[in-house]
């Protein structure tokens, strides 16, 4: 039994409970988590999709999924268990990635405590953008390529893990955008790398030049050391590992091209990317804001960060370890870059930690709990998944068998009467679910309404890729005018596209409703409210 309980075996359990109860709500707080299931289930059930399937403003204009892999495993999970074995799912992959995080800090000299408490902390700090979405994929698989990185590093891998990054890359591609990443990330390694190899290199041969010219003045002379220290920094000792790695690199970056889109798909990735409309008008494209609490964490795992690096001095730093300081320096323009800094840096910290000062001095005047000079070896311990795969698998089965149990069961995962205008579902159903129906909807009502309406079409949703940003921001400006500004606006749409209801956002009291609706329930002989919640109105257009 003590090779099935073990430290990473409590670890999982623990984060996997804890993530089930936070974000039971929480991970369909974004309207992507919900329209994603939908694009998923048309490719499994018609094939991948060439134009818009959902809204009406740019009913057939061109659009493919560049997302569909994910979308498809989402499609499947839904249909195996609905939204709560898509919570599952996400939660138990997400615990499973920081179990191996907190394995790695175990086996590289933290006791388990600290272990817990360090890779604790670069959970929450990148929580903040941890969704049931494609985007998560990157997350996982952008830590496995730091975790290669540094493995190669050190030599306990060999090039062929790297040259391994060639295929995973391409279903990367096929998943998220975020492969790019993925790429940057080995790029820098090896670049890196072949920096400190041509260094050593060079330094080298000064060395043998110096001692080819003593040994002609003083006839003969003791061999100097002709292995300089920068050397040891770099995995790259020769030429035919340098072109290797380059050659994996090139592969790698190429892997962008295996996709059914084509360069349709590039494309698409830098019309996000080089978007200047969505850092001003979607919160998780905006640059880093240091007064809000997303803000001070990235800032504040950034100084940790820096404060664990500063305890190596004066040892030279590896590659390795700095690249997660790139990371936080993206995370600066783009706020979306925030968990990315914080995965490649516990990745990191469990590799660097063993050297640092703050280690020495623990184990010196500790008494073995928080660390220690003889961790366990990484062959200890390897059935620390039954326990927790087993749980993960009776979780599902109760589910399946529709048993309602707190947490773990049937019915925990719902969307939040906060947030999201669950509490109108009924109405949407009766209404809006009917072909041809036309409405008119906030854009972060999109994704809500695309899975409880499939058949409706939509004003808009968060497909920015779709819309462009001329179309976003002339949304987003008509939003926020006041209602005498925004009532030519609407009228102009609606004499162009005729609705037949509009679903919008309110807000609950005392706080000021929204523009739109303050418009329209002024104009009661042409719209008609059917239905309010929590969150959301419901209203009606009035036929002549």
């Amino acid at each position: 039994m003590g090779r099935l309980l073990r430290f990473e075996t409590a670890f999982f359990v623990l984060v996997w409970l804890v993530l089930l109860f936070a974000f039971r709500e929480r991970g369909f707080y974004d309207p992507g988590a919900l329209w994603h299931v939908k694009v998923g289930e048309i490719i499994l059930d018609r094939g991948m999709p060439q134009t818009d399937p959902f809204s009406y403003t740019f009913e057939g204009e061109r659009w493919v999924p560049q997302q569909w892999g994910a979308e498809v495993l989402m499609a499947w999970v839904h249909r195996a268990g609905g939204l709560d074995a898509m919570l599952l799912s996400f939660t138990a992959g997400v615990a499973l990635l920081f179990t191996l995080i907190f394995r790695r800090c175990v086996q590289c000299g933290m006791g388990p405590i600290l272990a817990a408490l360090v890779v604790g902390v670069c959970l929450f700090v990148g929580s903040f953008h941890y969704y049931v979405r494609p985007h998560m994929f990157t997350i996982a698989l952008l830590a496995w390529t730091m975790a290669c990185v540094v493995d190669y590093e050190r030599g306990r891998c060999s090039a062929w893990r790297l040259a391994g990054l060639v295929p995973l890359y391409v279903l990367w591609t096929n998943l998220h955008g975020g492969v790019l990443g993925g790429v940057m990330t080995l790029g820098l390694a090896v670049a890196g790398w072949g920096v400190l190899f041509l260094v050593a290199l060079t330094l080298t041969r000064g060395q043998r030049s110096e001692v080819r010219d003593q040994t002609n003045q003083e006839g003969s002379s003791p061999a100097p050391d002709l292995c300089p220290p920068t050397s040891d920094l770099s995995p790259i000792k020769d030429w035919p590992t340098a072109f290797l790695l380059g050659g994996i690199v090139v592969a790698c970056l190429l892997t962008p091209l295996a996709n059914p889109h084509g360069l349709e798909m590039i494309r698409i990735w830098q019309s996000i990317v080089g978007s200047k409309v969505l850092p001003e008008v979607i919160t998780e494209h905006a640059p880093l804001n240091v007064r809000s609490p997303q803000g001070l964490s990235i800032i504040g795992f950034g100084v940790f960060y820096l404060v664990i690096l500063a305890g190596t001095f004066p040892r030279r730093p590896r590659v390795s370890w700095l690249i997660p300081l790139v990371w936080l320096v993206l995370s600066f323009k783009s706020i979306r870059q925030g968990p990315l800094f914080a995965i490649t840096g516990a990745v990191v910290i469990a590799d660097l930690w063993r050297y640092t000062l703050w280690h020495r001095l623990i184990v010196k005047h500790g008494d073995g709990t928080l660390a220690t000079d003889n961790p366990p070896p990484a062959t200890q311990g390897r059935l620390w998944w039954v326990i927790p795969a087993l749980l993960v698998l009776a979780s599902f089965g109760l589910q399946a068998a529709k048993v309602a149990v707190p947490v773990v069961g049937y019915g925990w995962a719902r969307f939040d009467p906060n947030f999201v205008p669950g509490d109108l579902t009924p109405e949407v159903r009766r209404y809006l679910d009917h072909p041809g129906v036309r409405v008119f909807n906030d854009a972060n009502l999109g994704g809500y309404l695309i899975y409880h309406a499939p058949q409706a079409r939509i004003f808009m949703d968060d497909r920015c890729e779709l819309y462009g940003d001329e179309w976003i921001k002339n949304y987003a400006d008509a939003m926020g005018e006041p209602p005498a500004k925004l009532a030519p606006i609407f009228e102009a749409w609606d004499a162009k596209w005729h609705f037949d209801y509009a679903m919008i956002l309110t807000n609950p009291p005392p706080m000021q409703k929204p523009s739109i609706e303050r418009y329209l329930t002024s104009h009661p002989e042409r719209w008609k409210e059917i239905a309010r919640g929590k969150r959301g109105v419901l209203f009606q257009q009035v036929q002549p």
